[in-house]
């Protein structure tokens, strides 16, 4: 059977029972209407199961929008059932509108609730698409949202009913970008980390087609503000748009091999064992409808900053330990910069590596080491990190 993972766009994943479920907007690969659904055993291979909302856009929402697909859902466990946040727009337009779906599998069948927030050009400045529901430290649960066209807010939710605490409170400002980068920044996630003690805002600047990159930035509280890793709030319009954020993954090629596009509008999944990934969408070719989903293992520095695998996740490898003189050697290493092209790797010979207290830095900045699989089975090391700077870099290790 054939592996489907190609033609998701914008994935969020929940785990039930054993099994993992990745829902995505409607690209139409297959041939769909309303929102695809996937399984998988592994979070390695995956099969299409069915949609969700089959009939296509809810009536609302389809009268709000004028959509003719959803795009972007969230979906989340609350009180023995599901429920499924989606979004009907369409293309350079902020009549926009985000509903409610929920069922007591997800497979569903799912019942449209109705909406939870909607824009237009006459109500708001901002954007109602790309739903994230996130939880704050006394459990209450908030509304992410938001995209081009005014940048990302936040909201409170009403826990019982799924919607919004007070209708038509579109929130507080997490995120903006300026106009002359087209505002362009969509696609939030907010994860709170325990043991940081940090809410952190993962974001997708640029174009999708091609430019797409992730980036976070952090806060002490759910509402912000949210701070990259030099201290640049998220929503500063007066600094160089390019170097806000910390950058996290954008288009790249490693020597030798076909360069990928635009990896963007993540979601931050937690497996029951308390594994993290990292899961996106990403290009094959820029401007096509050549993309498919990537779930990279995500790994925590000590200063607190979250940094992407390299690879994406092969399943559980070998657990042998990983020495120093073991990753001393010539590597190729992608850093990513504030330039959403794509970033070639060089080769780069790291003398300097050093494990102390349980911290791994070189020359680069600090890193976290893994091994990884090539083609043939074949295990290899592989590392990812953040520079002093800021950026984060991924590598592979030659000799």
């Amino acid at each position: 059977m054939t592996n489907a993972i190609n033609g998701v766009h914008d994935p969020t994943i929940i785990e039930v029972g054993g099994t993992y479920y990745l829902v995505s907007t409607d690209t139409q690969e297959p041939p769909t209407a309303g929102v695809p659904i996937r399984s998988s055993k592994d979070l390695v291979n995956w099969r299409f199961e069915k949609t969700a909302l089959e009939d296509g856009v809810p009536t609302t929402a389809a009268a709000w929008s004028g959509a003719m697909g959803l795009w972007a859902p969230e979906i989340i466990a609350y009180a023995g059932g599901y429920r499924m946040y989606y979004s009907a727009s369409t293309f350079g337009s902020t009549t926009s509108f985000i509903g409610l779906a929920t069922a007591t599998h997800p497979l569903g069948p799912w019942e449209d609730q109705g909406e939870v927030v909607k824009t237009s050009r006459e109500l708001a400045a901002h954007n109602a698409i790309d739903a994230n529901i996130c939880t704050d430290r006394k459990g209450e649960q908030w509304l992410a949202y938001g995209s081009f066209f005014g940048g990302i807010h936040i909201t409170p939710v009403d826990k019982a009913t799924g919607k919004l605490k007070t209708p038509g409170d579109y929130g507080q400002l997490l995120a903006i970008r300026p106009r002359s980068v087209d505002g362009a920044v969509e696609g939030p996630f907010v994860y709170y980390n325990e043991k940081t003690d940090y809410f952190y805002l993962f974001v997708s600047f640029d174009s999708l087609n091609d430019t797409y990159n992730i980036r976070v930035g952090r806060a002490k509280e759910i509402t912000g503000p949210y701070v990259d890793r030099s201290g640049a709030e998220l929503t500063n319009l007066a600094l160089v748009p390019e170097e806000v954020g910390t950058k996290l993954l954008g288009s790249y090629q490693f020597t030798g091999e076909a360069p990928l596009y635009g990896p963007g509008h993540n979601s931050i999944f937690r497996r029951s064992d308390g594994a993290e990934f990292c899961v996106h969408h990403i290009r094959r070719h820029p401007h096509s409808a050549d993309f498919f989903v990537e779930i990279r293992p995500l790994y925590w520095l000590s200063d607190g900053w979250p940094v992407v695998s390299g690879e994406c996740y092969q399943g559980e490898l070998s657990a042998a330990p990983i020495l120093p003189q073991d990753l001393t050697g010539t590597w190729d290493i992608v850093t990513f910069t504030q330039d959403s092209g794509v970033e070639q790797s060089v080769l780069k010979e790291l003398m300097d590596v050093a494990l102390e207290d349980g911290v791994w830095r070189c020359s680069l900045g600090e890193f976290v080491p893994y091994w990884r699989q090539n083609a043939t089975g074949e295990l290899l090391l592989g590392l990812t990190g953040l520079s002093d700077a800021g950026w984060e870099f991924i590598g592979r290790k030659r000799s």
